[in-house]
C-alpha cells in the first residue's frame, strides 16, 4: 500500500506538473500576442504624435511670418502679422553737380538691387552762366527705402521731403480668394468638357471656359501689379543746381562792400552803353530803309503841289482881269453910247 500510495502521489506530482507547464505556455501565448497590440498601438499613436507635431510646427512657422496656410503655396497672400503696404515718396535735393550727383544715386541703387524707372534734364543760361535741374525716380527694394532717402540727402540739401504709403493687404487677400474660386470653377469646367457627350454642350463649357480662364489671368496680373509695388518702393529725387547769383541777392545791400558796389556800378554802365550801341547798330539798317522812301515822297510832292498851286492861282488871276487893250476897247465903246444917246 505504501508503494501504492507513493506511485500515486509521484503520478500526481507530475500530472499536477504538467498542467501547471501547460498553463504558462498558453499565458505566455496570449501576452505575447497581446505585447505585440499594444506595440501596434503605440506605433499608430507615435505616428498622430508626430503628424500633430509636424502640423503644430508648420502653424509656428506660419505664426513666425512665412504664413500658414498661405505660407504653405508661394507666401504671396499676407497674413494679419505682416502687412503689403506700397511706400512711394518724393524729394528735392539741391546739390552742387547734377551730373555727379544723378550718377550717384544711379549707381548706388543698382547696387542695392533697385533701378532707374526715369530721369529728365535740363540747362538754364543766363547771361554767361548756366545751371542744370531735373529728376531721376529709382525703384528699390522696400527694405532700403529709408536707405535710398539717406543717400539722396548725403548729395546735398535737402528743401522737401514726402512720403506716402498705401495698405493693400486686403486688397490681396480679396484677389486670391477670388482666384482661388475661378481655379476650382475651372477645375470643374475641365471636368466637364471631358465628360460631355454633345458638341453644342462642349462649345458651351468651352467658351464659359475661355470665359473663367481670362478673369484668371487678369485678376493674376492685377495680383503681380500689386505684389511688385509692394516689393519695390518708388522715389522721385529731383536735383537743382543753385543759379548763379542768388547768394549776392540774399545778402543785405547795407552788408556789401563799398568797392564792389563801385565796381557793380561801374559794369551796369559799360553794359548799358554797350546794350545801347548795340540796339542803335542793329536800328540803323531800319531807320535807313525808313528815311529813304520817306524823304523820296516828300521830295515828289512838294515838287508837284508848288507849281499846281501857285500856277493855277496866277493863270486863274491873270484870266479873271482883263487886258489893257479890252479895257480900252470897252472905254471907248461906252463913250460912244453915251454920245448917242
Amino acid at each position: 500500500m505504501s508503494n501504492r500510495a507513493a506511485i500515486l502521489a509521484v503520478a500526481a506530482c507530475l500530472l499536477l506538473a504538467g498542467c501547471t507547464g501547460v498553463g504558462p505556455q498558453a499565458g505566455s501565448g496570449d501576452g505575447g500576442e497581446s505585447a505585440e497590440l499594444s506595440a501596434s498601438q503605440q506605433a499608430a499613436s507615435g505616428a498622430q504624435n508626430d503628424a500633430a507635431g509636424d502640423a503644430s510646427g508648420g502653424a509656428g512657422d506660419g505664426g513666425d511670418g512665412s504664413s500658414g496656410a498661405g505660407g504653405a503655396g508661394d507666401g504671396s497672400v499676407p497674413d494679419s502679422t505682416q502687412r503689403a503696404i506700397i511706400k512711394t515718396g518724393s524729394m528735392v535735393v539741391e546739390v552742387d553737380n547734377f551730373s555727379a550727383a544723378r550718377s550717384t544715386i544711379a549707381d548706388r541703387v543698382r547696387e542695392r538691387g533697385g533701378y532707374v524707372s526715369g530721369s529728365d534734364q535740363r540747362l538754364h543760361r543766363s547771361g554767361n552762366e548756366t545751371w542744370q535741374t531735373g529728376y531721376i525716380v529709382v525703384r528699390v527694394p522696400s527694405d532700403t527705402y529709408e536707405d535710398t532717402q539717406a543717400l539722396a540727402a548725403d548729395q546735398g540739401t535737402v528743401l522737401s521731403e514726402e512720403t506716402s504709403t498705401e495698405d493693400v493687404t486686403d486688397q490681396l487677400v480679396d484677389l486670391e480668394a477670388r482666384l482661388e474660386n475661378l481655379r476650382s470653377r475651372r477645375d470643374r469646367l475641365r471636368e466637364f468638357y471631358d465628360q460631355a457627350n454633345s458638341t453644342e454642350e462642349l462649345l458651351r463649357i468651352e467658351e464659359e471656359l475661355s470665359d473663367v480662364q481670362q478673369q484668371i489671368e487678369r485678376l493674376e496680373a492685377q495680383k503681380q501689379s500689386l505684389e511688385q509695388r509692394v516689393a519695390y518702393s518708388t522715389v522721385r529725387i529731383e536735383l537743382q543746381e543753385p543759379e548763379p547769383g542768388i547768394d549776392q541777392i540774399r545778402t543785405q545791400y547795407h552788408e556789401q562792400s563799398l568797392v564792389a558796389v563801385f565796381v557793380g556800378s561801374v559794369n551796369d554802365v559799360i553794359v548799358f552803353a554797350q546794350a545801347s550801341l548795340v540796339t542803335i547798330a542793329g536800328a540803323l539798317p531800319w531807320l535807313a530803309v525808313a528815311v529813304v522812301p520817306a524823304l523820296g515822297l516828300r521830295r515828289l510832292l512838294r515838287g508837284r503841289s508848288v507849281p499846281l498851286l501857285g500856277g493855277g492861282s496866277s493863270e486863274t488871276s491873270a484870266a479873271d482881269e482883263p487886258s489893257a487893250e479890252q479895257a480900252d476897247e470897252e472905254t471907248s465903246e461906252t463913250a460912244e453910247d453915251e454920245a448917242a444917246e
